[in-house]
């Protein structure tokens, strides 16, 4: 929600995890379907869950514990970057032990995913021996849970690697979403808008929507193009969406690329059952617009210059000026207090590390905007702790889209911290040179938007985004 929580607020929490972690250990002695000695793999469930373990022969007595990405199609526990499986190979060659646990795909790190993660770790020190050295990673929900177990669960482990996660924390995320569709209701569809929380029909609602901006996103009124980078820069998304493509210049590429994160990539999260499924757990709707001033918000997103070019062909300053008008007066959304106050409790990320955290990200990224880092590298220097926190940012667009090589010097570089106590060189030129020793089965980028896989070269880059559009402290 962007406001602190609490000593006494957050020790309820930790508390409420370590009973949900006790009790899921107690029955994962009980409930281990299958085992095998190390040097091989392991699957079972615990309480129910399924994971996933993997031990070399030569175990070098480090695990990594993965947190797999929301994706509700996958059912199968991960316990590496399913996407890039020459990572796992070479893990697993290098004396790396790995394990990953199916925890349910819900759009923040809860405490019952946490309680999974600490139950498949003390299964793994029972079943295969206990680490030297523990690290947990993660992309997009697992760069968020990576995040949360930092802060949450820091004694159970060494270090951590956050990738493409929300770190700006999920209060935010939900409401930059809320901003986005708000605003297409508001400017795009005045006549006809669609439920943007406490959605009834989430299928119907979700396709309902998806016609209106297919009709909008053809169109060739300058005024409407405007009014569709207006929606996706309030939500920070960027202009940005081809992996295998250089960031476009042209204004009407650029639009293209933003709303194609609208149609494909969020929608369910806009108008369907990503956002209703989110309520039904949390109990009513956790994000709100109230009190916003838009104009000041859209003077702050990382996508101001799409929307200062785009109202240039549309009427200029005075059009732009009516519609942030138009936003301020509008009907604002209200919170559900109660789930506003679960989702702040259960979800928030407040930069209080326990360990070492390197975070990985693309700066072209529409889903978890780059500008989550520059949010949560704020939220660790105030809360004093900035010398554990290093950042890595790639520049490419898209969600989690990163190389072999790429993943691997992330890693690397979190390692060599643990290890030595002391971070390691971390510029961009140095982790472009360790990434570029990887062969080219390392170097694969595939992309939604141009024909791939590619070869590609390390495209770590120094950069300081700016804040989250919605992450207010």
């Amino acid at each position: 929600m962007g406001r602190k929580r609490g000593v006494a607020g957050w020790a309820a929490v930790a508390l409420a995890v370590a009973a949900c972690g006790s009790a899921a250990q107690a029955q994962a002695q009980a409930q281990v379907q299958a085992q095998a000695p190390p040097g091989g793999t392991m699957s079972g469930t615990l309480h129910g869950v399924p994971y996933v373990v993997d031990v070399p022969a030569g175990w070098n007595g480090t695990v990594l514990l993965w947190n797999h990405p929301y994706d509700p199609s996958v059912t199968a526990p991960q316990d590496a970057d399913a996407g890039n499986p020459e990572v796992k190979t070479w893990l697993l060659a290098h004396g790396y032990a790995l394990a990953g646990i199916q925890y349910p795909n819900v759009a923040f790190p809860t405490p019952g995913a946490i309680g999974d993660d600490l139950a498949l770790l003390s299964w793994f020190r029972t079943h295969v021996g206990r680490p030297s050295t523990t690290l947990t990673w993660g992309m997009s929900l697992g760069g968020q849970l990576t995040a949360a177990l930092a802060e949450r669960a820091a004694p159970a482990f060494d270090g951590a690697l956050p990738m493409c996660g929300e770190t700006a924390g999920p209060g935010p995320d939900f409401n930059a979403l809320l901003d986005a569709a708000y605003t297409l209701n508001t400017l795009v569809w005045p006549a006809n808008p669609v439920q943007i929380t406490h959605i009834s029909s989430p299928a119907a609602n979700q396709a309902t929507a998806l016609a209106q901006l297919s009709a909008a996103w053809q169109s060739a009124d300058p005024r409407t193009q405007a009014r569709l980078a207006l929606a996706a820069s309030l939500a920070d998304i960027p202009g940005w969406a081809d992996s295998l493509a250089p960031e476009p210049t042209a204004l009407g590429d650029r639009i293209d690329a933003a709303v194609a994160y609208l149609y494909y990539e969020v929608p369910e999260f806009l108008w369907g059952t990503g956002r209703s499924d989110t309520e039904a757990l949390l109990g009513g709707n956790p994000s709100w617009n109230i009190g916003v001033d838009y104009r000041a918000e859209s003077a702050d997103s990382a996508s101001r210059d799409l929307v200062e070019q785009a109202y240039a062909r549309a009427g200029g300053s005075a059009a732009l000026d009516a519609d942030l008008a138009a936003l301020d007066s509008g009907r604002r959304v209200a919170p559900d207090v109660g789930a506003a106050a679960k989702l702040a409790v259960q979800g928030s990320i407040t930069g209080m590390v326990g360990i070492p955290v390197l975070t990985l990200h693309d700066t072209g990224d529409g889903i978890a905007p780059v500008g989550n880092e520059r949010s949560y590298a704020d939220a660790v220097a105030r809360a004093g702790r900035s010398p554990l926190l290093r950042q890595e940012f790639v520049a490419r667009a898209n969600h989690c889209f990163f190389t072999g090589s790429e993943e691997i010097t992330a890693l690397q570089t979190l390692t060599a911290r643990v290890r030595t106590g002391a971070w390691p060189t971390t510029s961009a030129a140095a982790l472009n040179a360790s990434a570029s020793t990887f062969g080219p089965e390392y170097q694969q980028m595939a992309s939604y938007f141009s024909p791939g896989p590619a070869t590609v070269t390390p495209a770590f880059v120094d950069t300081r985004p700016l804040p989250f559009v919605r992450a207010v402290p």
